[in-house]
């Protein structure tokens, strides 16, 4: 497996962004992780002790309006910033282990011809969020269905074709990128069990969902007006480098 970048959304989460550093600081050398705080009231914020022996390396960006659902923008911004050949995009409340990326890493030999999607592990009792999911809800842990937002992808294919900046502050500007994606590229290929995403509920950790209007009335709005397949551009607003 080539070098990757890891890019990891952040939006009013400080447990759940100690939960994922706790995890960063066993990811080997050649790792490079990417966060990205979606204009956050409650800004991410990474102390260099808790880093202090990580071999990988982590780089905290801050896009500056606190714009509601503005995912898009982020996941637009880390892919931009990657410097590998190939990205991870994986959801606010996803970690990825350090054994499953070590298998990544040494087992693994991605096709350039397909763009992956992970398996998923849930752990802690179901949320609000999490009640659609395929085990009980009072099961701590158990396999659930695969993420449509978080995949192993090329970069240059993110690039060509990158999320909607026009669906910026409403849920739901995934699912023009993802029919694009998969209109260019095929669907995507699901990668081994041990290689896998765990899916953390508030259960676990308090603030592992993130706590925004889930309405997709004004999604549905947009789509009726937004015909054309390509997005008009891929970063809207302004942003900084923070760590």
């Amino acid at each position: 497996m080539p070098d990757l970048s890891l890019i990891l959304p952040y939006y009013n989460q400080p447990d759940m962004l100690q939960a994922r550093l706790s995890v960063i600081r066993g990811y080997p050398a050649g790792v490079r992780v990417i966060i990205v705080d979606d204009g956050s009231p409650t800004p991410a914020k990474i102390d260099k002790r808790t880093l202090r022996h990580c071999k990988a390396v982590v780089s905290l960006y801050r896009i500056i309006p606190d714009i509601p659902w503005n995912r898009g923008e982020a996941r637009n911004l880390g892919a931009y910033l990657a410097q590998t050949d190939w990205i991870i995009q994986v959801d606010t409340d996803h970690i990825l282990p350090v054994t499953c990326l070590d298998n990544l890493l040494s087992k693994f030999n991605p096709d350039i011809n397909h763009w992956y999607r992970f398996p998923r592990v849930r752990i802690g009792k179901a949320d609000t969020t999490r009640m659609k999911d395929s085990i009980p809800d009072n099961q701590s842990k158990g396999k659930i269905h695969p993420h449509q937002d978080s995949y192993l992808i090329r970069k240059d294919w993110f690039m060509d074709s990158p999320y909607d900046e026009r669906y910026s502050g409403c849920l739901g500007g995934g699912t023009p990128f993802l029919a694009r994606m998969t209109q260019l590229h095929g669907e995507p290929l699901l990668l081994p069990d041990n290689i896998h995403l765990e899916v953390y509920t508030m259960d676990k950790v308090k603030d592992a969902s993130v706590t925004l209007d889930r309405d997709r009335t004004e999604y549905a709005r947009r789509r009726d007006r937004i015909r054309d397949a390509r997005p008009e551009k891929m970063i809207c607003h302004h942003w900084v480098q923070v760590f």
